[in-house]
């Protein structure tokens, strides 16, 4: 992308037209004069700017083309024109390529604002591609360009998202100092919404580090207990809500979590299906974990039901407690289709924690109706599918399966390869 100084866009101009320099003439502006700007001689005033404009737009029209120069094209300097084709581009969907671009034009124009600007959306990017590390370097450059900027009331999106990007890659005390730091510059900038935004996420890390109560304690005192709480919309009301219940349960005051949860539905029918879904997982487990079937199963049938249009990522781990209702209720064959629709799903989504966490409990499935078979099919295809997506987490677990059966089946010679994959892999 290239943007040219005032003298350089007559010359442009007038070679795209082929206008010669008595066309562009005036009462308000010589030839003489626009020879001087053209050469560089004469600057562009703001009321020549509208001439010009004026004259190119008009012989354009002529041609039946739609040009469009705005009244100070003319006047304007390169870094300025470059500012607002940035402006102009980051309000569009950008893809990693077209911020690079915008980067370098910020960057070659030292427009430090713009720049931080590409920043952050390019972090914004990395976040929703959850590439959390790249996420993080993006943010933490925009956070340096809004310091040096003095640019106080946006630190507080920045911090959130640093934050946010530490929980996600599992650096807990991180995230925490970065959510204090967001919230010491939104009550800076009076920005309750943002305040209330780090305080949950920061009630979230705690969560994380499974400080349960200081998690609760948060919550309370600096929004459930707060004017501001009434003030957020209503999804992030609810959310607040939820996260304390289900701090509670995992504090071990699992009925009064239930209790919770249970209102929790009567506020969210017809109105968020989403967390809706939610909220029926977790009471679904907790009546798994009491033993509780039928309503376990009641529970999970709903959230199933709603993951299946509006959360398909979640969904793998709605259907693995489904299939333990139902090995539990002795129908294994059941059981084991519904975990082999869960691990396609996973699969599907790339989401490979959660597919190891579904063999996991396969695995258990085969072992108990002693299907040796199964345990070996099953362990192979997951190897090979981390094989190919170049993963290494998961594949002790099969192998140890895989070692275990041939142990069991007095394969020495089988034992022994696998014993050596698993020496390679564990760089012994």
């Amino acid at each position: 992308m290239n943007f040219y100084c005032p003298s350089q866009k007559i010359k442009i101009m007038r070679k795209r037209f082929h206008m010669n320099q008595m066309e562009l003439e005036d009462t308000k502006m010589t030839r003489a004069f626009i020879s001087m700007m053209e050469s560089g001689k004469r600057k562009v005033s703001r009321a020549s700017s509208k001439l010009l404009a004026q004259k190119f737009n008009n012989k354009a029209k002529e041609l039946g083309l739609e040009l469009g120069l705005d009244d100070e094209y003319f006047s304007r300097k390169p870094y300025e024109d470059a500012k607002i084709y940035c402006e102009n581009e980051l309000l569009k969907e950008n893809n990693h390529e077209q911020l690079e671009e915008l980067l370098n034009i910020a960057l070659e124009f030292k427009l430090d604002y713009i720049t931080a600007k590409v920043y952050i959306k390019e972090g914004d990017r990395y976040f929703y591609e959850q590439d959390y590390k790249i996420a993080f370097i993006n943010y933490v450059n925009a956070l340096g360009k809004l310091k040096e900027l003095k640019q106080n009331g946006e630190q507080t999106y920045v911090y959130n998202k640093i934050g946010l990007c530490k929980i996600n890659i599992k650096e807990y005390e991180e995230a925490v100092f970065y959510f204090n730091q967001a919230i010491s510059y939104a009550n800076e900038e009076n920005d309750e919404i943002s305040f209330a935004e780090a305080v949950y996420n920061l009630a979230l890390a705690y969560s994380y580090m499974l400080d349960n109560a200081k998690s609760v304690e948060i919550l309370d005192k600096f929004i459930l207990n707060s004017n501001i709480f009434e003030k957020l919309d209503f999804n992030f009301r609810i959310n607040i809500k939820l996260l304390k219940a289900k701090e509670i349960y995992n504090s071990g005051r699992r009925e009064k979590a239930v209790e919770q949860y249970i209102s929790l539905i009567k506020e969210l029918e017809d109105k968020n299906d989403f967390i809706l879904s939610n909220v029926y997982s977790l009471l679904g487990d907790y009546y798994f974990e009491i033993s509780n079937l039928h309503e376990s199963l009641k529970y999970i049938n709903n959230a199933q039901r709603l993951k299946g249009k509006l959360d398909k990522r979640s969904l793998p781990n709605t259907l693995k407690t489904k299939a333990k209702i139902f090995f539990k209720q002795g129908l294994s064959d059941e059981s084991i289709m519904i975990l082999e629709l869960a691990m396609n799903i996973s699969e599907e989504l790339s989401d490979f924690n959660m597919l190891i966490s579904i063999y996991n409990e396969l695995i258990k499935i085969y072992k108990e109706i002693k299907d040796v078979d199964r345990i070996r099919e099953t362990s192979n295809n997951l190897i090979e599918f981390l094989d190919k997506n170049n993963l290494e987490k998961g594949k002790d677990i099969a192998l140890c399966n895989l070692m275990e059966v041939a142990i069991n089946q007095g394969d020495s010679e089988q034992t022994n390869q696998i014993l050596s994959k698993l020496n390679v892999l564990l760089g012994r």
